[in-house]
């Protein structure tokens, strides 16, 4: 009776199997699909400005709230350097923290560029704008065959003159946001664009997220205190913070390329020793990322953290 069910059982298994198609069929069937284009899951608001006065012409993508404000409150802005590569996995992956609070409602700005291709960005664009001082390489240096890692460099002081005087103000004209919470995000280049923001433009934004900041600027080859980031730090040692002002630095575990996961906590350590009350600092060396695969969860961590007093128990930080 056991092999009689047994063969039955083997049977009906047999026949619950889709019947395999023939090659001939799926190479027909693959050839004619015809692919359509992919949406964004989210509205988004693409601005195209006025040429500035550093002879650019950005583009801004605005990805609005997905929930309406708590009440009393408006919404924040989240403005991504590095638009092409982080305003989209951004201002998707973090629904779910701003759906249940663990960020308020949002508006996501990426600061872009109209000569953007549709499937690459320029780095001219970011050795520009995001580098607070031009740096020529001599012949023998190895940057010197890379001109798009410094041609064109210095540029960060005339774009966050048109981020203050133009983005901010336009965003804060045209949406209903807080003028009071606004945090910036940038990695690698645009990391060392936002570390160039805390240093010298104080008050401007409360909230960094600065993730693997290439602090190396302007030249990894020389010691650290004789770089634009310590003598920066050094110059604006007795700064004010006139708010609180909540800054999340993150590199990954594997970034020892240009020293870069000790500049961080060298950068850490020289702000966490001004003991400004208003300046509130975390720092986080995450297992097992390197340079291409840190964003995501610094990221995540670094946007959940710097509002980690919204849900009990949302973030480990404390500030």
């Amino acid at each position: 009776m056991s092999i009689m069910l047994a063969g039955l059982f083997s049977l009906a298994l047999q026949s619950s199997e889709p019947p395999a198609q023939p090659d001939s069929e799926i190479a027909a069937l693959a050839e004619t699909l015809e692919p359509r284009d992919f949406n964004y899951p989210y509205r988004v608001e693409v601005l195209d400005l006025p040429t500035a006065p550093n002879g650019i012409n950005y583009r801004l993508y605005v990805r609005p709230p997905l929930r309406r404000p708590a009440e009393g409150e408006q919404s924040s802005s989240v403005y991504l350097l590095d638009a092409r590569q982080l305003f989209t996995p951004a201002a998707s992956m973090s629904y779910n923290q701003e759906y249940f609070d663990y960020i308020p409602s949002s508006y996501f700005i990426g600061i872009g560029y109209q000569e953007d291709g549709e499937d690459s960005f320029d780095e001219f664009d970011r050795t520009r704008d995001y580098t607070p001082t031009s740096f020529t390489p001599d012949e023998d240096h190895f940057l010197y065959n890379s001109p798009q890692d410094w041609e064109g460099s210095g540029g960060a002081d005339a774009f966050f003159d048109y981020v203050e005087t133009t983005i901010i103000p336009l965003v804060e004209a045209r949406y209903d946001v807080s003028p009071s919470d606004r945090v910036l995000v940038g990695k690698s280049t645009s990391g060392l664009g936002a570390t160039y923001a805390l240093l010298e433009r104080p008050g401007l934004f409360n909230r960094y997220v600065i993730i693997s900041p290439a602090l190396w600027w302007d030249d990894w080859l020389r010691p650290r205190h004789e770089r634009w980031v310590m003598r920066a730090e050094v110059a604006t040692r007795e700064t004010e913070y006139p708010v609180e002002t909540r800054v999340y630095l993150a590199a990954g575990e594997g970034e020892h390329t240009f020293g870069l996961a000790t500049d961080v906590f060298v950068l850490f350590d020289a702000l966490r020793s001004r003991r400004d009350d208003n300046l509130k600092l975390n720092a986080e060396l995450l297992p097992g990322e390197q340079h291409e695969s840190v964003f995501p969860a610094a990221f995540m961590r670094g946007l959940i953290g710097v509002y980690s007093d919204r849900r009990e128990s949302a973030s480990p930080f404390d500030w």
